[in-house]
């Protein structure tokens, strides 16, 4: 198998989850936060997206946000 990016293999995760009936969440963590890339890092199917430099607190954020929409 080829390598894949973290687009692909975002896709080829949501297409296993259908098989087993789970969600997986997926943060993208990327140097940019704005543009192209944030809009595409969601439309491959990521959860969240955030940009460097990373804190705690936003990490957090972002997890307890997920745990509420998924209701976890």
């Amino acid at each position: 198998m080829s390598p894949m990016d973290c687009y692909e293999a975002t896709r080829w995760i949501r297409k296993q989850e259908k098989h087993y009936g789970v969600h997986v969440p997926i943060i993208a963590l990327t140097a940019h936060i704005s543009g192209d890339e944030a809009k595409g890092t969601l439309e491959a199917g990521m959860d969240a997206h955030l940009g460097k430099p990373l804190t705690n607190e936003k990490l957090l954020k972002t997890i307890k946000n997920l745990q509420k929409q998924n209701n976890i």
